[in-house]
């Protein structure tokens, strides 16, 4: 006698794609736990997803503080898809939560240089800001002067600038304009 046949298998559930989604709407509600159990939940569905490896390694850093695996999954995912840009700005995120703030840089640089007009990576540059020329050129960075002077012109310009929270929730996420009193 024959064994009934199994049903066949379904294609897989877009299971993964509504726990990543609930995970981008988490973190940008800066629930990062509850992005965090999300992006897990996505990731176990598939685990070679670029965009659920990338998440995950976001929140893996900041939730768990597993700074090995977190950045190690988000480095995996850019070479898996290739450079995107949202996995470069998750990269930078996950960099500047480590206090690298050099590889985060260079992350939206390199973003910036693909896609230069990408929302997202020009508010991350604009948050991080660049590092200005000397105020006094034919000196030396370290010269005492110039550092007085720069420490002047930077509290000058910071109060006619907008105001950015440097942080890798709010990274890549363009300012807010002031309410009007």
């Amino acid at each position: 006698m024959t064994e009934p046949l199994s049903p066949p298998r379904a294609a897989p559930e877009p299971a993964g794609d509504a726990a990543l989604e609930e995970g981008l709407a988490a973190f940008a509600a800066r629930d990062v736990d509850g992005a965090h159990a999300a992006f897990e939940r996505a990731f176990r569905r598939d685990s070679r997803a670029p965009r659920a490896m990338s998440w995950y390694g976001v929140t893996l850093v900041l939730v768990e503080r597993n700074s090995n695996l977190g950045v190690s999954l988000c480095d995996q995912a850019v070479r898996a898809s290739g450079p995107d840009p949202e996995l470069l700005l998750n990269l930078a995120r996950v960099h500047l939560a480590l206090n690298q703030r050099d590889r985060s840089v260079r992350a939206i640089a390199r973003g910036l240089e693909l896609w230069p007009r990408d929302v997202r990576l020009l508010a991350a540059r604009e948050a991080l800001g660049t590092r200005s020329d000397p105020v006094l050129p034919f000196l030396s960075r370290k010269n005492p002067l110039n550092r007085t002077l720069g420490k002047l012109r930077h509290r000058w310009r910071r109060r006619r600038a907008p105001v950015y929270e440097v942080s890798p929730v709010a990274l890549g996420s363009p300012a807010e304009a002031p309410e009007a009193p």
